[in-house]
């Protein structure tokens, strides 16, 4: 990737290139030219942009333009204080920090005459008074909102491998930035992010919009594709060519966003697709189920069933308890649904609505798994929550829901929140869960709200209606 160091100018002319945007000795080798690369650091130079994020295929050169960007913004403007994230300091020290070594190199940067590495702390400290610190982004539970970057404050920084790292790390390190020296260098305050495909915040944050054409004014995505980087070895793109795996295929070599590589997850993509054209799901017996909005939540979701087909989503922003139970009378009137046909969320607040509704059901995800002889798995679950879960898992893949839905974003978040029904300690000894829902909004940085509403309707798969014989 780097130039040959025999046609590099001294650093301090490189270092005024690139103040002044001339970025023609970083992206140029041999006659070839990284455009891609360029246009990352156009972006990562400019004045408008906050949050910019680059990468897709493995392969993109996107570390090489991470290390560069920092390398060149300490040297320029002295003083400055940046950081390196990731989900695991030891990886970063293995393996970004070891592209930090090459670009150095490659540039002329000598730790002897612009830098230091602090090993104890963890930080790189150059000789002009720059500094860059190197974080550990991993999720602690005793630290669930990273307060212990709470109160740093950053000219900048550049989160590595965003798939692997948890929403709350990005949502609190990009109010740090544009705190530091910002106002005196003209800097915008910036978050960099480099990832490759991945279901979690970045699919919301950024490809999801990109792919819309909705990105805020202030927030750039750049794909990357391992065929974009003119130096990569052949043989590189060989390998990823050779592999058999479909999904890790699609992510690595193609960059397809849309694809999950986990193995845990309980439903199959396509499968998950087919659910907005199953159109042949035969009609049955009409029911009602509802996810209510809890503390702190702003929206309540309610789906309205024909058998095993969704024939109408409804969703209430920032709704009292009293008037979403008034809304699903509505509803239930509308389509002559009876009350016994209705199952509510009863945990947080929800409960205030199953008193209202006298005589639907409510719905304790916590609760006992439901003892149903068609159920060969019954005793293996955790709860209620699980078990229901993993029986539309099996319905979704055997192709048997269909959901009616003309709203594209509705859509797109169902297809995520399914895509995070996962088994959860699968390689334990235990009984049968999913991921908790705590670290699902921790992945997907909101509520699983349309998923859970639709894993409801499991329970009167679950739970046979009562009949009476009057003898």
């Amino acid at each position: 990737m780097a130039n040959d160091l025999l046609h590099i100018p001294r650093i301090d002319i490189l270092v005024e290139l690139f103040k002044r945007r001339r970025f023609d000795p970083f992206v140029i080798k041999d006659g070839k030219k990284h455009l891609k690369q360029e246009q990352s650091l156009f972006i990562l130079t400019d004045k408008e942009t906050k949050e910019f994020a680059y990468g897709g295929a493995a392969g993109g050169a996107k570390s090489w333009t991470g290390c560069v960007w920092l390398v060149m913004a300490c040297l320029a403007y002295p003083g400055t204080r940046w950081f390196i994230g990731r989900e695991e300091l030891k990886r970063l020290r293995a393996s970004t920090y070891q592209t930090f070594l090459k670009v150095c190199k490659a540039y002329g940067v000598n730790k002897d005459n612009h830098w230091d590495y602090n090993g104890q702390d963890h930080f790189i400290q150059f000789h002009n008074g720059s500094r860059i610190d190197m974080l550990d982004l991993k999720f602690v539970p005793r630290d669930p909102y990273y307060e212990r970057y709470g109160s740093v404050e950053y000219t900048g920084g550049w989160i590595e491998e965003g798939g692997e790292v948890n929403f709350g790390a990005y949502d609190t390190l990009k109010s740090r930035v544009g705190r530091h020296l910002n106002d005196k260098y003209g800097l915008l305050g910036r978050i960099f992010v480099t990832l490759n495909p991945k279901k979690n915040w970045c699919h919301t944050v950024f490809w999801k919009p990109f792919k819309a054409g909705q990105l805020p004014d202030k927030v750039k995505f750049l794909q990357a594709l391992v065929q974009d980087n003119p130096f990569i070895d052949p043989g590189y793109i060989d390998n990823l060519m050779s592999i058999t795996d479909k999904v890790k295929k699609q992510r690595l070599l193609y960059g397809n966003f849309d694809y999950d590589d986990d193995d845990n997850a309980l439903m199959e993509y396509d499968s998950i697709n087919d659910i907005f054209t199953n159109e042949f799901v035969v009609e049955g017996k009409k029911y009602i189920t509802a996810d209510i909005a809890r503390f702190g939540s702003d929206k309540s979701v309610v789906m309205v069933w024909n058998g095993l087909r969704v024939v109408e989503i409804r969703k209430f922003e920032k709704m009292r308890t009293t008037k979403v139970a008034d809304e699903i009378e509505k509803i239930r009137n509308k389509y002559g649904i009876p009350l016994s046909h209705v199952v509510v969320d009863e945990d947080g607040v929800g409960g205030g609505v199953v008193d209202k509704l006298d005589g639907c059901h409510g719905f304790v995800n916590n609760s006992a798994p439901i003892d149903n002889p068609q159920d060969q798995q019954q005793q293996n679950y955790k709860n209620l929550k699980s078990q229901c879960y993993y029986m539309l898992a099996e319905r979704i893949n055997d192709h048997k829901i269909f959901v009616r839905c003309d709203d594209y974003e509705m859509r797109e978040l169902l297809s995520e929140e399914l895509e995070q029904v996962k088994k959860w300690d699968a390689d334990n000894d235990k009984k049968l869960e999913v991921m908790p829902k705590k670290v699902v909004k921790e992945l997907l940085g909101r509520s699983p709200d349309y998923s859970d509403t639709l894993m409801m309707r499991m329970f009167f798969e679950l739970k046979p209606e009562q009949r009476w014989q009057i003898f």
